[in-house]
């Protein structure tokens, strides 16, 4: 029987413990079925024991690049590391040390690969690949990530092409379009690659500000059978996060996610929710 089915995923989980307590309440109370960890995230420890504690809980990984502190040492990654000793701050900086032939590729698949490992080793089982700022998408990259895949028993990896409310959304900066646009020329680029992978995806355009109206706005427009995911990220409040100059409104979307009138609009709407483990 032809149905609508979307998966609600929450990125970052492990970032912070804040993200993460708001990722537990979005599924435990709302309709979040998905999230995705950082293996190299401040709060690691912290979500894999929310995750352990929480089956129900469908967990991917989260593969990180950028901003935050890699697993290997300068010595072993030096293309992919600040003087710092941390990824560049930026997903713009790496892309474009990327297309000027700067990145090694060798690195890059060390690294995930540690990632991909501290997770099993945690004794979680994800159930999908995802990338801090889609740069998994990126061609040399996205064949590493299949690769790995592959070998470490991950099929599903997340395909970030936007186009159902591409042209009937407003109020999102010309920028987000413009990322959306490249973002949506590497899916092109890879779709053939990644062989377990939603039908629609929807979420970057809103990304950081996914509050109640965008999300029934792009819900509105999840009217063709076949499988959706919903990017989102949610948190509790915390004044005093690193993270304040992303511009992020993590509450609105927690709130978002635990509104009743978007749980009746899925139930009206004969939406099913599901999770990646449930992705044939």
């Amino acid at each position: 029987m032809n149905e609508i089915k979307v998966i609600v995923h929450a990125d970052d989980f492990g970032l912070t413990e804040k993200i993460n307590q708001g990722i537990w309440r979005a599924h435990i109370d709302g309709i979040l079925t998905s999230t995705s960890i950082m293996a190299n995230g401040r709060a690691f420890e912290h979500a894999v024991c929310i995750a352990r504690s929480t089956p129900t809980l469908d967990v991917g990984i989260h593969l990180t690049l950028i901003e935050e502190k890699a697993l290997l040492n300068f010595e072993e990654i030096p293309t992919l590391l600040a003087s710092n000793g941390n990824f560049y701050g930026h997903a713009f900086g790496f892309v474009w040390k990327y297309l000027l032939g700067q990145v090694n590729l060798e690195e890059v698949r060390k690294e995930l690969e540690t990632q991909i490992k501290k997770v099993l080793d945690a004794g979680i089982s994800p159930s999908h690949l995802d990338s801090h700022q889609h740069l998994h998408m990126l061609p040399g990259i996205l064949s590493i990530v299949v690769e790995l895949g592959q070998k470490y028993g991950i099929p599903a990896i997340r395909f970030p092409r936007e186009t159902g409310v591409f042209r009937k959304i407003k109020n999102v900066p010309f920028t987000r379009f413009t990322q959306a646009i490249i973002l949506n020329l590497f899916c092109e680029m890879g779709k053939r690659k990644i062989k377990r992978r939603t039908d629609f995806f929807a979420g970057f355009l809103f990304g950081g500000n996914l509050n109640k109206e965008n999300l029934l706005c792009i819900l509105q427009y999840a009217n063709h059978n076949g499988t959706y995911e919903i990017m989102c990220h949610p948190g509790l409040d915390d004044q005093s996060t690193q993270y304040g100059h992303w511009g992020y409104h993590w509450s609105d979307e927690l709130n978002a996610l635990l509104d009743k009138e978007v749980s009746d609009f899925l139930r009206d709407k004969s939406i099913r929710l599901i999770s990646y483990r449930q992705l044939c």
